[in-house]
């Protein structure tokens, strides 16, 4: 019989200065595991925010969005028995189970039904919170807690967490110091992400309500916009695949837009015969029938990517006059109130959800406000287009810095 060889325990990427390994230790001799109190108080409408679940995020606890509040006399009984520090974390037991936030500055808040905090005794708390994000931790706190996202994980079991910690409290702090300025330029991304999305919004809701209109080349304004159906700017196209021919499957995301199925939902759900699949061309307008959450009566994009795809045959698929009044469509019906105000009176619910609606239903419904000139539509069109590229290289820092960060934990820990 061949000897067993214990894989020391060391990170794979550790800072030069350290060496030694690393110890196994129990969660709760780390650090205080700290339940709420079990009642609901009653809430008011402005007052110091009860922390949920729902609202339990990796990265800064958030005090804003919080729906649910108490009085001050509610928070000193609800929270009387500790006292939150910068550092603390606050983890999910539901819902978003396994999840922490932290405090980076002190401020009050009450610890909601299947919520704990997490404060560190023997251990870098920082340190600390990264240990709980690594893939080893969060596969053990899956399997606790019955392996799914809306299960629960006993209070006894976060206690008695097992994970390798490095005895030495420099190390620690250099390790959560750097994690936690790689975890500084996430947040910011998303904010600045956030914001972007947040202005085009608000942009795009001014343009199409005219409140906003755009000057031509020499300050001038542009022509009144006119009302037409969409029958006088669309015109559907029945093209098939013959044969087979076109081989990329196309699938209409809400937020993505128009999108490689594989890509989009892992592999693609398209038949063997693909020969009567429609086919969509640069430029197409396609409108999906498929409800979701927001869009009940479903989506309506233009393919923007540079190349010819085949879609379900269910879809109806249309060539606009020109590229950017596809582009404008596409941006107009991204408004969910928009997609619903054109297509309820049209759409006919049948069983399973299908969408009753032919075509021709689809491009005579009621007039919608156009730029009546083609240069105020091309405009309207590069101007937006602008805002997404910066949304769009925002996603992609965001991407490559959580990639970063993931690798950072894989290797940094044991």
């Amino acid at each position: 019989m061949k000897p067993t060889i214990q894989k020391a325990k060391i990170p794979a990427l550790r800072f030069p200065e350290f060496e030694g390994e690393w110890v196994l230790n129990v969660f709760s001799d780390l650090v205080n595991v700290i339940d709420c109190k079990h009642r609901t108080p009653p809430y008011v409408e402005e007052g110091i925010p009860v922390i949920s679940p729902g609202s339990i995020n990796w990265g800064e606890l958030d005090l804003i969005t919080p729906n649910k509040r108490v009085a001050p006399e509610e928070y000193e009984s609800l929270m009387d028995h500790c006292s939150p520090e910068i550092g603390d974390l606050v983890f999910s037991r539901n819902q978003s189970i396994g999840i922490a936030s932290i405090l980076y500055k002190k401020e009050k808040f009450v610890l909601g039904q299947d919520t704990v905090l997490i404060q560190a005794k023997k251990v870098d708390p920082f340190f600390i919170y990264f240990v709980i994000q690594t893939h080893l931790i969060q596969t053990l706190i899956s399997k606790l807690s019955g392996g799914s996202t809306f299960s629960r994980i006993n209070l006894k079991d976060v206690r008695e967490l097992k994970m390798y910690v490095s005895t030495s409290r420099v190390e620690q702090k250099k390790i959560g110091s750097f994690l936690i300025a790689v975890d500084k330029k996430l947040q910011a991304l998303k904010k600045k992400k956030s914001l972007l999305e947040q202005y085009k919004k608000g942009v795009m809701q001014k343009i199409f309500s005219q409140e906003l209109r755009l000057k031509d080349e020499q300050g001038n304004d542009f022509p009144e916009w006119e009302e037409k159906q969409l029958a006088e700017i669309l015109k559907e196209h029945k093209t098939r695949n013959a044969k087979g021919k076109i081989e990329e499957v196309f699938s209409v995301a809400k937020e993505k837009g128009v999108i490689n199925q594989i890509e989009h939902l892992g592999r693609s759900y398209a038949s063997k015969d693909t020969s009567n699949y429609k086919v969509v061309y640069p430029g197409d307008v396609i409108y999906t029938k498929s409800p979701t959450s927001d869009f009940p009566f479903g989506i309506i994009k233009q393919n923007k990517l540079n190349r010819t795809g085949i879609v379900s045959v269910l879809y109806g698929v249309f060539s606009p006059t020109n590229q950017y009044l596809g582009l404008f469509l596409d941006y107009y019906f991204s408004n969910w109130k928009n997609t619903y105000n054109y297509l309820n009176p049209l759409v006919q619910k049948g069983a399973k959800n299908t969408m009753n609606i032919g075509n021709n239903d689809f491009l005579n419904g009621a007039e919608i406000s156009l730029p009546s000139s083609e240069q105020e539509l091309i405009k309207i069109a590069y101007f937006l287009s602008a805002l997404d590229k910066k949304i769009n290289h925002c996603q992609a820092q965001i991407d490559k810095t959580e990639r970063y960060k993931k690798g950072l934990l894989q290797q940094m820990f044991v």
